[in-house]
């Protein structure tokens, strides 16, 4: 199960340097990108800039503290896995956290048990329950909620036919799309007229112009896949 955390990213927030280090190598163990951060400010920074899978939060952090980090990304991502930090355990705090539906709450020092635990328990909810946002690169980013694409948070605009194609390549990340699919999917009219294999290989050809580069790869003889 905790595989699964390989196609994640999480943003780790923690502004004591010794803990920070050693939670950051092992978290390496489990997520594909791990970003980092030692106040509320630089997480909420981090957070508009690459939209982790994860937040693992500590509540005491300097600048913005950690409640009020995720009540903003909570504002308008419901989605994304929150895991709350703290070497408190007063009443008020954990009655707050409650209230922004957080996968887990742990009270440091954390036993090595407890914490892969939460892993586990985190590895099951995202496979269940898919994040919002799908990071194609440090800088382009997939809304599923709204639709949209953007870079550095700003939209890209998509013709029809081309948010068509970059929705069926959502569905299917990491799958081969066959060519046959692509045309069905894209073209209203696919059904009433032959659509060419030269119109499937330049509406590809205009998408990949707005994506990452190597983003979008030619599956040999069979048709595509978004990496």
């Amino acid at each position: 199960m905790l595989s699964i955390l390989k196609k994640h990213s999480i943003l780790y927030v923690e502004d004591e340097p010794e803990i920070h280090a050693n939670i950051a190598e092992y978290l390496g163990n489990f997520f594909s990108d791990i970003y980092l951060a030692s106040n509320g400010e630089e997480a909420l920074e981090q957070y508009n800039k690459y939209h982790p899978d994860v937040l693992l939060l500590d509540i005491n952090l300097p600048k913005i503290d950690g409640l009020s980090v995720a009540k903003q990304i909570r504002k308008n991502d419901s989605a994304v896995k929150i895991i709350m930090l703290t070497a408190f355990t007063e009443k008020e705090k954990l009655l707050k956290a409650t209230e922004l539906k957080l996968t887990k709450y742990l009270i440091k020092p954390v036993p090595p048990k407890e914490f892969k635990e939460t892993l586990e328990t985190l590895a099951y909810d995202l496979s269940r329950n898919p994040s919002r946002f799908i990071n194609l690169s440090d800088f382009y980013v997939w809304d599923r909620d709204q639709e949209l694409l953007s870079i550095n948070g700003e939209n890209i605009q998509l013709a029809e036919k081309e948010h068509r194609l970059m929705k069926l390549f959502i569905q299917f990340r990491s799958k081969s799309i066959s060519y046959e699919k692509i045309m069905t999917t894209v073209w209203d009219d696919a059904f009433e007229r032959e659509i060419s294999l030269d119109s499937v290989k330049n509406q590809v050809s205009q998408l990949r112009k707005k994506l990452p580069e190597g983003c979008v790869s030619s599956v040999y003889g069979e048709g595509y896949m978004l990496k």
